[in-house]
C-alpha cells in the first residue's frame, strides 16, 4: 500500500501572499490544521495553526500577546517552514507512518521529483491504511475454513459488487455502528467487504454496517474480496440467513441500541460518567 493510494489528491493549499488572518479563516471552515504552501503547483513551505500561535519570542521581546498579533497581520509566506518534509507517491504507508513517528508531523506534501505538489498524507490516511490492512487476515481465516471444512479450493478475487446483489448474514447492526462507517466512507475510509460467491449467489460474511451505511449514502458498488469455491457448498451461515428471511440489505433490522463491540468511555472531571 503506497501513499499514492491514500493521498487526498487536489489538497487545499496556500499562496505565499495569502494573509495569515485568511488562512486561519480557512482553518476554522475545514477544521484542518494547516496547508501546503505552492506557487503554481511547486511546493515552496507548509503552515501550520502551531506554526502561527507558537513564533518564536525574540530576544527583545517579551510580549506573547503581541508576538501573535504581529504574525497575523503577515503573510503566509513570511512565516512559512521554507524546509518541508515531503515524500514520493510511491513510499510504502509503513515507511509514511514510521516518517510521522520520527519527525512528530501529522501530514506530509506528496510530491513528484520536481517539486510539484501530487496529493496530502495525514495521520488520517496512515489510521485508514492500517485498518484497511487489517481485512486480509480475516479473509485468509474463512478462506482456510472453506477450504478445510467443504474440501474444496477457493479463489479470492477482488471486484466491485453491486450492494443490491448481496444476501445478508447478519441480522441486527447497530444505528451508532451505521453512523460511524457513514462518517468514515465520507472521509474516504473503503474497507472491502468480505463475500463468498456460492454459485450464482453473492453472501455477505463481513461489512454489514459499512454495506449499509454505503446504501444510506446512495453508494451502489463497493470494493470486496470475493471467495470463489470451486463447485457450490452448502453454507452454515446462508442456511442460517434463510431462516432469519435474509434476502437483500433492507431486511436488516437497525437497532437503535448502542454497539457493544465499540464503546468509548467518558470521562468528566476525571470522573468515569458514562459509556456512550
Amino acid at each position: 500500500m503506497k501513499a499514492e493510494d491514500f493521498m487526498t489528491k487536489n489538497p487545499i493549499t496556500m499562496k505565499p501572499d495569502t494573509s495569515v488572518v485568511d488562512m486561519i479563516k480557512v482553518i476554522r471552515k475545514t477544521r484542518h490544521d494547516g496547508f501546503p504552501v505552492v506557487e503554481g503547483q511547486k511546493v515552496v513551505g507548509i503552515l501550520t495553526y502551531d506554526d502561527i500561535m507558537l513564533q518564536p519570542l525574540k530576544e527583545e521581546e517579551h510580549d506573547y500577546k503581541k508576538q501573535v498579533s504581529d504574525a497575523l497581520d503577515k503573510k503566509v509566506g513570511d512565516i512559512m517552514r521554507r524546509r518541508v518534509i515531503a515524500i514520493p507517491p510511491d513510499m510504502e504507508m509503513d515507511a509514511v507512518a514510521r516518517l510521522m513517528f520520527r519527525t512528530g508531523h501529522s501530514k506530509f506534501p506528496v510530491v513528484d521529483d520536481n517539486g510539484y505538489l501530487l496529493g496530502l498524507i495525514t495521520n488520517t490516511d496512515v489510521i485508514r491504511a492500517h485498518i484497511e490492512r487489517v481485512t486480509p487476515v480475516k479473509v485468509e481465516t474463512i478462506r482456510n475454513t472453506l477450504e478445510e471444512l467443504h474440501k474444496v479450493r477457493v479463489q479470492l478475487v477482488e471486484e466491485e459488487v453491486n450492494l443490491s446483489d448481496l444476501i445478508p448474514t447478519q441480522a441486527v447492526i447497530y444505528l451508532d455502528e451505521v453512523q460511524a462507517r457513514e462518517y468514515e466512507i465520507k472521509r474516504g475510509l473503503a474497507e472491502p467487504l468480505l463475500v463468498v460467491r456460492n454459485g450464482n449467489r453473492l453472501i455477505l460474511v463481513d461489512g454489514h454496517h459499512r454495506a449499509v451505511a454505503a446504501k444510506n449514502a446512495g453508494i451502489t458498488k463497493m470494493k470486496a474480496y470475493i471467495l470463489v469455491p470451486e463447485r457450490e457448498v452448502e453454507l452454515g451461515m446462508e442456511k442460517t440467513a434463510e431462516k432469519q428471511g435474509l434476502h437483500n440489505l433492507n431486511d436488516i433490522k437497525i437497532s437503535d441500541g448502542l454497539s457493544p463491540y465499540a464503546l468509548p468511555i467518558v470521562l468528566e472531571n476525571g470522573v468515569v460518567k458514562r459509556i456512550v
